[in-house]
């Protein structure tokens, strides 16, 4: 683990592959699980939305403070291979009920990639799905900056009386491995008993 040396509230990890994709600071750690890249997805179980692509991250939240701490407050940022940076996308609930994601023209599986908890206590963790624009063809993720604001304990939102950056950089031999795959080889969602999962899908 980094620190920037011009703002000791800004750590660095660098990540040569999916492993090691995670960043400590004083207050949380970040885990980057799976990385989906420009995933088709049109509302599923009856809601009606234009079919959209998404690059979904899937994260894991860490609380190693002793108080808690809103992970919704938090700023996420992407930046691709070619240097251009993405926020975080909100207000997506059509997408992200029940997701719809398409294959080809007639095989589709729905999905429910569930969000992070907002509010995250003490020593507690969190697992959800982050969604972005889909990149154009060719571009890739490469930089993941979250932002978090610390309150005093008890306190979610006000007084604000820290602050930290979590940076995880993707170095190239990750990136490397993306474009050789097939068409939603990174897509490896997990299934539950009662449904089976399509040959395309990694189990």
């Amino acid at each position: 683990m980094e620190t920037n040396l011009k703002d000791p509230r800004h750590f660095l990890k660098k990540a040569a592959n999916i492993k090691e994709a995670f960043c400590s600071g004083r207050y949380m750690r970040v885990s980057i699980e799976k990385i989906l890249i420009n995933v088709p997805i049109s509302g599923g179980s009856g809601i009606e939305s234009k079919e959209k692509g998404f690059t979904l991250v899937r994260i894991l939240y860490t609380n190693i403070w002793g108080h808690r701490i809103s992970t919704r407050a938090n700023a996420v940022k992407l930046i691709d291979t070619d240097g251009v940076q993405y926020g975080h996308e909100t207000g997506l609930y059509p997408y992200q009920m029940k997701s719809r994601i398409k294959f080809s023209q007639d095989r589709c599986v729905d999905y429910d990639f569930i969000s992070p908890e907002d509010i995250l206590e003490g020593e507690a963790k969190t697992r959800g799905w982050l969604w972005f624009p889909a990149l154009p063809p060719g571009i890739y993720p490469q930089r993941l900056i979250f932002q978090f604001y610390i309150c005093d304990p008890g306190e979610v939102h006000t007084p604000r009386v820290n602050d930290e950056t979590l940076e995880i950089i993707l170095l190239s031999q990750f990136r490397h491995l993306l474009p050789e795959a097939e068409p939603f080889a990174t897509l490896e969602i997990e299934t539950d008993s009662s449904s089976a999962a399509p040959d395309n899908i990694p189990k």
